[in-house]
């Protein structure tokens, strides 16, 4: 692991994906919003949330190399999950689960005023523009954001746990099944 990131609990990557991109993905968050293709979870319950699908999991594996050298280590993919978060919504102050001991968060893009930032504990809040990630300690380090005050912002979070850690078993978050033998075989532990 990254000494920055093991001292730190995080490491800030400007211009992570081209923002061309990023925007293509945004809009894919405004498309499934609009078509009703949105599940709902329990951290922000009415914000519009997508997980499981093979956009998403593409572009987990597809950054993956990216994430590796941010973190300085190599990593095994467990699941990605994007939400587009509307006016009024926050995310409550959190530690994520094991599954997430490296995770990666990247703005996509929004609508009306800047985003909030994502903030750490105990007291570091990170601003983003579209195509910015952050890499971080998902399970180790709290983190949340404030109230969106603009209409929408949208982000994807990828995460991963260490290959030579003890959290392997967490490969695909268990869903091994939903990934052809070809890419499924260039993670196996």
């Amino acid at each position: 692991m990254s000494a920055s990131l093991a001292h730190r609990g995080f490491v800030i990557v400007d211009r992570f994906i081209d923002r061309r991109l990023a925007r293509i993905l945004y809009d894919m968050l405004l498309l499934r919003q609009w078509r009703g293709e949105s599940k709902r979870d329990d951290q922000v319950p009415a914000a519009h949330s997508y997980w499981g699908d093979s956009t998403l999991d593409a572009v987990l594996l597809g950054l993956q190399p990216d994430v590796e050298r941010a973190a300085g280590c190599l990593l095994l993919p467990t699941y990605a999950y994007a939400r587009l978060y509307l006016q009024g919504q926050a995310l409550a102050r959190h530690r994520d689960r094991d599954a997430c001991e490296i995770a990666v968060t990247i703005h996509l893009g929004h609508s009306g005023a800047a985003p909030s930032p994502i903030c750490f504990a105990p007291d570091v809040a990170v601003f983003q523009q579209e195509g910015d990630a952050v890499v971080y300690l998902g399970d180790r380090l709290e983190h949340w954001r404030a109230p969106c005050e603009g209409i929408n912002f949208g982000q994807v979070f990828l995460n991963y746990v260490r290959a030579d850690g003890a959290r392997r078993e967490h490969l695909f978050d268990g869903r091994r099944d939903a990934f052809p033998p070809a890419l499924a075989g260039l993670a196996a532990p």
